[in-house]
């Protein structure tokens, strides 16, 4: 069996997926990868300095969320993976998901549509149901009342 994927970054939305993850990591005893990806399209049109400090910054954000998650998951004696990466969320989760043979995908939908686009609330499922489509992977959506 292959590794849960948990997508996450911060906020209520990212702890209650985190847990969840955690949880069906311990149930199943499977291994847990905690990935944070950032698309830096998202800032716009940036020169060659400033869009590799921007991507050095969300590198570092990145590790400290999930350092937090490899915590989180530590006090339930789960082992975890953390990994940082950089480019369309979408595109980046599903190769990411092919690469390690991830049994699972667990991603949380955000209680408002603060979120980037592809985590908009309601959206979140048509996104599951494409990387479900486009990956043959198990995707399970954490909802704001778990």
């Amino acid at each position: 069996m292959g590794p849960i994927v948990c997508a996450t970054r911060g906020g209520e939305a990212g702890r209650r997926t985190q847990e969840r993850a955690i949880a069906l990591a311990k149930e199943r005893g499977a291994e847990l990868v905690f990935l944070c990806v950032f698309d830096p399209s998202l800032a716009g049109q940036l020169n060659d300095a400033l869009g590799a400090a921007v991507e050095m910054e969300q590198q570092w954000l990145g590790r400290a969320l999930l350092g937090t998650a490899q915590a989180r998951a530590q006090k339930e004696a789960v082992g975890t993976n953390a990994v940082v990466l950089i480019g369309p969320v979408l595109e980046t989760i599903e190769g990411f998901l092919r690469q390690v043979d991830a049994s699972a995908l667990i991603i949380g939908e955000p209680k408002t549509s603060s979120a980037l686009a592809a985590f908009h609330p309601g959206k979140v499922h048509h996104f599951a149901e494409r990387v479900r489509q486009n990956t043959g992977v198990d995707v399970l959506v954490v909802s704001p009342e778990e």
